[in-house]
Parts: C-alpha cells; structure tokens; sequence
C-alpha cells in the first residue's frame, strides 16, 4: 500500500527510512518504509478495517509545483493507494487534480485508491478544536465561508509548538466524484464520513 500525504510542519520522525533507490526529485518527494508520521491515518484506516501492511510513504513537501507532482513516478504500482491529509480538499483545482493523477497513476488496474476528505458539511459545521490528550493538533480561529473554510491548524509535540493557517475547500458528494472522475477514477463506495473508496472502471 502507497500512503501520499504532506510533509508534517514541524518535521517528520526520525523512525522513517528513505528508500534511496526510487527517490525522485527529493526536495518534493521522500518514499518511507513503515508507518512512522502517519500515526492518525493508519489509526483512521485501522477502525475502517483496511489492513495495513506493507505500508510505504510518499511525503511530498507542502510548496511542491504542479509540474514536480505531475514528474514524480516511482517506477511501482500498488494494489492500494491512499490519498491523505484532506489534499482533495486543496482550494487549487489545478494542484488537487495534480495530487489526484499522482495517486491514479500509481495505482495497479483493478487496485482501490482511498481518498480522505473533509466532511461534506464541514463549511457550516467546522469548529475550534482542542488537542485531547495523546493527541497534537487542534485547530482555532476557524472562519466559514462556505465552500471554504479558513482557520489554523495548531501542532505541540514534546513542547515544540507550531501554528499553520490553512484555507479548505470543502466538495460535494458529486464534486468528489466529478474530481474523481477527471482522472478516470469512479468512487465505487462511501467508507466512512470522511473516506471514499475510488477505482477504474471494472470491465464486465
């Protein structure tokens, strides 16, 4: 399984390995083996019941172009791919469908690609959230403005403390799928609130 996510704004953890052989562009692009800075969406796929082994990470850097996104391939296709971090949710058409043909792309004809969201009501619900103990982000200054959601996302981990604002564009049920579909991806099922599940079309 490929897990694409963006690179933590306060450094990944030491525990990650690079995996120097398919290492494209390496100020966009760090493949990991292991699950080491992607704690919340392992657990978040865990209580799915998607199964997690044989992990690897594509860690992108948050400033990468859309034409380093569009060049990475890592030479490999994965039965499962995972798009994390709410990157669907990008305001940028431009770079969320970037993120999605990288995804697409790395995806084996007939494997699934697990696209992580924010709620589809979240530009009238969205909160100030609290870290809860264990835990180390919340969010604050939350402003709805729908179909977009502004605020800051807060990260205190061992005492080092950073804050992060952010603008989300929050998708409809057919706006996923419109997205989806632009890459030749179709959603073939809802997993939960926030996952959908997306593939080729299945050949009959």
């Amino acid at each position: 399984m490929l897990l694409i996510r963006r690179r933590r704004p306060i450094g990944e953890p030491g525990e990650g390995r690079p995996h120097g052989g398919e290492r494209r562009r390496a100020r966009t692009l760090d493949v990991i083996d292991g699950t080491a800075g992607a704690g919340r969406i392992c657990a978040a796929l865990l209580e799915l019941g998607i199964s997690l082994s044989g992990v690897r990470q594509a860690v992108i850097d948050a400033d990468a172009s859309i034409d380093d996104l569009d060049a990475i391939d890592l030479d490999a296709r994965f039965e499962r791919v995972v798009l994390g971090s709410h990157l669907i949710n990008l305001p940028d058409v431009d770079r969320r469908s970037a993120f999605l043909r990288l995804t697409a792309r790395h995806g084996d004809a007939g494997g699934s690609v697990l696209v992580e969201h924010h709620p589809i009501d979240w530009a009238e619900t969205a909160e100030p959230t609290t870290p809860t103990p264990g835990a180390d982000v919340g969010m604050d200054e939350v402003r709805r403005h729908p179909p977009f959601v502004s605020a800051v996302s807060t990260f205190d981990i061992g005492g080092r403390y950073v804050r992060l604002p952010f603008t989300a564009r929050v998708l409809s049920e057919e706006e996923l799928a419109e997205a989806l579909r632009a890459t030749g991806l179709y959603v073939r099922r809802r997993l939960g609130l926030t996952w959908l599940e997306a593939g080729s079309p299945i050949e009959a």
